[in-house]
């Protein structure tokens, strides 16, 4: 970031869990054992003689026990169907999901398989996804699997930022701002900077106030300078409060004022996830319909209440999963993969 000059200022460039016993009571009773007569005792021996034949020896005792008390094996139901293997992002990617050819390019760039990876970037970028065009307009501004060309960058950056995803719409300010790769156009970078510093992105916060401040592609205005100087203080741009100092004491105690309650209430606005690369669960990581219908109709036959077989994995499924990986020695993660798919066949088929 650069201080505002008489010159074009220079933009930023960079996106960014007790009781007591009977025998006790017994043993301290007095009696003479001498009163007790011989009919007596041959009474006591007739009545209460030992019965060895019949007293059950300790294992006798113990099996009885379990006997008793086992629980009966649970029935696994027959024909219970047999899940098919869940779908991996690499086929997914191949089949063509947009989502996943980005996932799997990003997997091969992070493991330093440029060309592949740019590939499927490119891929999931021709069918529409801002995450990928804004991935592959920063692959063409550094030359990392393809060509480097800031033209190709700035037009992916326009696709993208049109799309929705915030980093682009910075970066095709800033390519505005500086006339690379296209026509230069302050104008442009104004209403690309405004759209990202609505969606909360500080450095285009930051550009906003040095144009608004030097009357750059919009009208000078040093209360709006203020504001978005304030607004990008307030969310931790390091060079903003400096700005802010000189242009309070510029400006009239209320018009300062009104800046400054102005950017108190400021709010952002809400992104779309999937377009800043933020996804749903897909299949490859749930499931698709047909294989989530059979994990549920197995969980259900195996005693795991995954509720009416209906394919979608629900926070019911989930659970049920989560019960069945935690008694089966999996990780509890509640998705379907190869070690669930493969531990559920192997209870329903034996």
């Amino acid at each position: 970031q650069a201080a505002p000059g008489s010159e074009a200022p220079e933009v930023i460039t960079a996106s960014s869990t007790g009781d007591v016993s009977a025998a006790s009571m017994l043993a301290n009773l007095d009696y003479d054992a001498s009163a007790v007569s011989a009919d007596d005792r041959d009474l006591e021996n007739t009545l209460f003689e030992p019965d060895t034949a019949s007293d059950p020896t300790p294992a006798t005792t113990a099996t009885t026990q379990e006997t008793e008390t086992a629980a009966p094996a649970p029935q696994v139901p027959a024909n219970l169907p047999v899940i098919p293997k869940p779908l991996t992002l690499e086929r997914a990617a191949i089949e063509g999901n947009p989502v996943a050819q980005f996932q799997w390019g990003e997997a091969r760039l992070a493991a330093n398989d440029f060309a592949s990876g740019a590939d499927f970037v490119r891929r999931a970028a021709q069918q529409g996804l801002p995450a990928a065009q804004y991935r592959l307009s920063k692959l063409h501004e550094e030359g990392l699997g393809v060509p480097r060309d800031m033209t190709q960058a700035r037009d992916w950056a326009e696709k993208a930022a049109r799309g929705g995803n915030v980093k682009a719409m910075h970066d095709l300010a800033v390519f505005f701002a500086d006339g690379e790769g296209g026509p230069q156009s302050y104008a442009g970078a104004v209403e690309w900077f405004r759209k990202a510093a609505d969606f909360g992105l500080v450095d285009s916060q930051y550009n906003l106030a040095v144009l608004y401040e030097n009357g750059l592609g919009i009208s000078p205005s040093q209360v709006e300078a203020l504001y978005w100087y304030e607004v990008a203080a307030a969310n931790g741009d390091a060079s903003a409060p400096d700005n802010v100092a000189v242009l309070r004491s510029s400006l009239s105690l209320d018009q300062a004022q009104q800046a400054g309650r102005r950017a108190a209430t400021w709010r952002s606005a809400q992104a779309v996830p999937a377009s800043n690369g933020n996804f749903p669960a897909q299949n490859w990581q749930n499931g698709s319909r047909e294989q989530v219908r059979a994990v549920q109709t197995v969980l259900n036959g195996l005693g795991y209440d995954a509720g009416v077989p209906d394919g979608v994995a629900g926070s019911g499924t989930r659970t049920a999963i989560r019960a069945f990986q935690a008694d089966s020695g999996l990780a509890t993660t509640g998705e379907v993969t190869n070690e669930l798919v493969d531990a559920l066949n192997a209870q329903a088929q034996s």
